[in-house]
């Protein structure tokens, strides 16, 4: 997956306004204002880090870890960083990494879209090992069309390009949610963008 993403950093959010608008930007930050008192923030496959500045006006104070396994990724992302925001990069694929410090809030954004039913459950793994029992997940995607049309012709299109530029191992949309609720995490608040298109998901355990 990483290479086919290293060649599409340079034009993923051309690309992605001409599809969506600002609703992948709008979507992913749509929750940063719930979680309070935050330190410590992951984010897993933050991509070009479009939702940095909203984070840090949200919580200017914080540690935000940036995990992700393109080094073209991580390029665009470090070309957004201000002064005053503190940042680490790690390359590294999420489901091998293997840091143990938990962290305050957890950002999925756009990302569990790109694995399996079977990754998807390493990655609640991995996430519950890096949380805190009062930590909170955002988890920002697409949504599931259950009706046949342009919303579900799209998502299909978008996983044969994907499939094709960067190599996904997903063929469709996972059941993250049941994965999580077998972790005792709870979707606690949701709101949807882009016509249902797009679903943002606030998590907690119980």
């Amino acid at each position: 997956m990483a290479n086919g993403f290293n060649l599409l950093a340079p034009v993923y959010d051309p690309l992605a306004r001409l599809v969506f608008g600002k609703c992948i930007d709008r979507s992913q930050c749509h929750f940063f204002g719930r979680a309070v008192s935050v330190k410590s923030t992951l984010v897993a496959g933050g991509g070009t880090g479009r939702f940095f500045e909203e984070y840090f006006k949200q919580h200017p104070d914080s540690q935000l870890a940036f995990i992700e396994k393109s080094a073209g990724m991580i390029a665009k992302a470090q070309s957004r960083t201000m002064p005053g925001m503190n940042i680490g990069f790690v390359r590294s694929d999420f489901l091998t990494y293997s840091e143990t410090d938990p962290y305050d809030l957890v950002l999925l954004p756009f990302f569990l879209d790109m694995f399996s039913d079977e990754s998807v459950e390493g990655i609640v793994k991995s996430v519950s090992q890096v949380s805190k029992p009062n930590t909170l997940l955002i988890v920002t995607d697409f949504v599931k069309q259950e009706k046949r049309g342009w919303k579900s012709l799209l998502i299909r299109g978008m996983y044969l390009f994907f499939r094709l530029t960067c190599d996904i191992e997903a063929h469709r949309l996972p059941n993250w949610q049941e994965a999580f609720a077998r972790a005792g995490w709870n979707i606690k608040e949701s709101a949807t963008y882009c016509r249902g298109m797009i679903g943002t998901h606030l998590l907690a355990r119980s």
